[in-house]
C-alpha cells in the first residue's frame, strides 16, 4: 500500500504553485534551444500531497466531518511539464516514500525519471560537481524544500557552482528562529552547529546578536550573553545577501509564507546560477510576475 504523505496547507499551494508556474514556463522557453533540460528535487517525498480539511458542505450545513485530499507534490508537478524534461531526478532518504515515488514515477511512461535514494545534501553535491554543465550543454532547476534544516551552504555553493542550475529554495524561517533563540545563552551545541552548517559562516553571532547590558547571576557573576536584535525582516534580508554571495546571476526578493496563525513559516527565494545577461533576464522575469503573482494573491487572502 503506498505510504502518504501529510503536510501541508493553502500556503504550501502557493508555494507548489509558484514552481508549476515556472517549471512550465521555463521548460517552454527552453525547447527550441540545444539544451538537455534537467530537473532536480532534492526532498521529493511521495510525490504527491494529502491534506485534512473539513468535508464540503451538505446544502448549506456546516460540516461536521473531514476529507482527506490528495494532490500533486513537487515531484508530480514536474513528471506533469510539457515539453517535458530530458531528465528528472527525485531525491529521498525515508524507505516508505521511496516505495510510493517509486510506483507514481511508473505512471508516467516514457519519462526519464530517476529515483535517487540517499542524503540529499551528499546526492546534489555529487551531481552538480559530476558534470561540466556548460559543455555538455545541460541547463535546469533544482527544488530544494527541506523539512527542517537539512540543506547545507554546501549544497548551496554547488549548485552556484555550475553556472546552470535555476534554484527554488523554500528557506526554513520557523526553523531558524527556533534555533536562535533571543537570548544567547539559551543556545546549545546543537543550535549552534545547525546555524553554521546551514550558513557555511559564523558571522551570523556577531550580526545577529549584541552584547547585553552588565548583569549579574544570582551569585554576583558577570553575565556574559548576547540578545538577538536580528528580527524576522533582518533575518531574511541577511539571508537574501548570504545567498547572492554565491548565485552570481541575481537572487529575488522572496515570497514570504505564512503559519495559520501569521506567523513567518518560510522564505520561498529564487536564485540564478547562471552569470550570462541573456540568462539572467529570462529566469528573473518569468519568477519575478510569478513570485509577484503570489504576494498578490497573499494581500487578496487577507
Amino acid at each position: 500500500m503506498d505510504e502518504k504523505h501529510f503536510f501541508g496547507s493553502s500556503e504550501t499551494e502557493r508555494k507548489l504553485s509558484c514552481l508549476r508556474a515556472y517549471l512550465s514556463a521555463y521548460s517552454t522557453a527552453l525547447k527550441t534551444q540545444r539544451f538537455c533540460r534537467i530537473y532536480i528535487d532534492a526532498f521529493a517525498g511521495t510525490g504527491s500531497r494529502t491534506e485534512t480539511r473539513p468535508a464540503l458542505p451538505f446544502f448549506g450545513q456546516t460540516p461536521e466531518t473531514t476529507e482527506e485530499v490528495t494532490t500533486p507534490g513537487s515531484a508530480r508537478i514536474a513528471l506533469e511539464v510539457d515539453p517535458p524534461f530530458h531528465s528528472v531526478v527525485l531525491i529521498e532518504q525515508d524507505p516508505k516514500k521511496i516505495s510510493t515515488l517509486k510506483n507514481a514515477v511508473c505512471e508516467y511512461p516514457g519519462n526519464r525519471a530517476h529515483v535517487r535514494e540517499g542524503d540529499a545534501n551528499e546526492i546534489v553535491q555529487h551531481i552538480c560537481a559530476r558534470y561540466d554543465w556548460h559543455r555538455e550543454k545541460m541547463r535546469g532547476v533544482i527544488f530544494l524544500d527541506p523539512y527542517g534544516m537539512e540543506v547545507s551552504w554546501k549544497t548551496v555553493e554547488a549548485i552556484a557552482n555550475t553556472k546552470a542550475l535555476d534554484c527554488w529554495y523554500f528557506f526554513p524561517l520557523s526553523g531558524l528562529y527556533r534555533n536562535a533563540p533571543r537570548d544567547s545563552l539559551k543556545f546549545d551545541q546543537f543550535k549552534t552547529d545547525a546555524l553554521t552548517r546551514v550558513f557555511g559562516t559564523e558571522s551570523w553571532r556577531q550580526e545577529w546578536y549584541e552584547a547585553k547590558d552588565e548583569q549579574y547571576d544570582l551569585l554576583g557573576k558577570l553575565a556574559a550573553g548576547r540578545t538577538r536584535i536580528a528580527d524576522v525582516d533582518r533575518i531574511e534580508e541577511w539571508v537574501h545577501n548570504r545567498l547572492k554571495s554565491v548565485f552570481k546571476g541575481t537572487v529575488l526578493k522572496p515570497l514570504r509564507l505564512k503559519h495559520s496563525n501569521g506567523a513567518p513559516m518560510a522564505s520561498l527565494f529564487f536564485a540564478v546560477s547562471n552569470p550570462k545577461p541573456a540568462a539572467v533576464r529570462v529566469a528573473s522575469d518569468i519568477a519575478n510576475y510569478i513570485l509577484k503573482a503570489g504576494i498578490s494573491s497573499q494581500v487578496r487572502s487577507r
